[in-house]
């Protein structure tokens, strides 16, 4: 293990929040596409519009969120910005100061993934990202509920492996880039793509895009992962049984 990876590990372990993370059974994972595809307005207030959705649940049933970012090398760039625990307000608290802290807690989320959205980069690595959510959640061990949430078109187009380059997407195709394509554990992981195909890639066509799909819900399987939405529009969170 680098010295940065052990790095985002302690800091996850040791990391002071409203609640303690040993008392929250969820663990909630989002990870944002930078790429100069994703840029166009309408993409990102998609990301937006799902991430307040993410921070509405988090704020009703608590528990721990953790972000970051997908560019061309987000093993590198990422370091976890964002890592909160978002306690629910009991019969036993202040309702007005519950309240008022769950507010400023979420103006802060907020805050740091704008910052994240204001990075662009001319690649994507979404395998490296994925690889940050594995850290996340094994420094969470307890948290039986596991979910992952991807804003991002789904192109990958990094370490070797361009999906953007693929025209016919046949079965074997497939199979032979999920052969070359890394592993991370997964398992056990509810899973939500929100933004795929929403790209500004003009060569794009209707039949890679929904290659892709097909990829990465092979790939995703094939890591312990389920599949609950995949597609450019998420409209509620959590979704409860797979659509698309």
């Amino acid at each position: 293990m680098t010295g940065r990876r052990l790095l985002v590990l302690l800091c996850l372990a040791l990391v002071s929040c409203s609640a303690s993370a040993a008392e929250s059974r969820s663990a909630t994972v989002v990870l944002f596409d930078v790429s100069n595809s994703t840029r166009p307005d309408s993409v990102r207030e998609r990301y937006d519009g799902t991430f307040r959705l993410v921070l509405t649940h988090l704020r009703e049933e608590g528990g721990i969120l953790g972000a970051d970012i997908i560019d061309s090398n987000p093993m590198v760039h990422g370091g976890l910005p964002i890592n909160e625990t978002f306690g629910r307000c009991t019969i036993t608290d202040n309702s007005l100061d519950c309240r008022t802290g769950l507010e400023e807690q979420e103006a802060r989320v907020r805050a740091q993934a704008s910052a994240i959205l204001e990075d662009s980069s001319r690649g994507t690595d979404i395998f490296g990202a994925l690889a940050l959510a594995e850290q996340f959640y094994a420094a969470y061990p307890e948290a039986s509920d596991r979910t992952l949430v991807v804003l991002s078109d789904m192109v990958q187009s990094a370490n070797g492996m361009h999906l953007g380059a693929i025209q016919e997407w046949s079965d074997d195709e497939i199979s032979a880039l999920l052969a070359r394509a890394p592993s991370v554990d997964l398992t056990g992981v509810s899973v939500y793509v929100v933004g795929a195909g929403a790209t500004s890639l003009v060569d794009t066509t209707p039949a890679q895009i929904e290659g892709v799909g097909r990829f990465w819900t092979r790939w995703f399987d094939e890591m312990g992962a389920s599949v609950r939405f995949y597609g450019a529009n998420l409209p509620r969170f959590p979704i409860e049984e797979a659509a698309g």
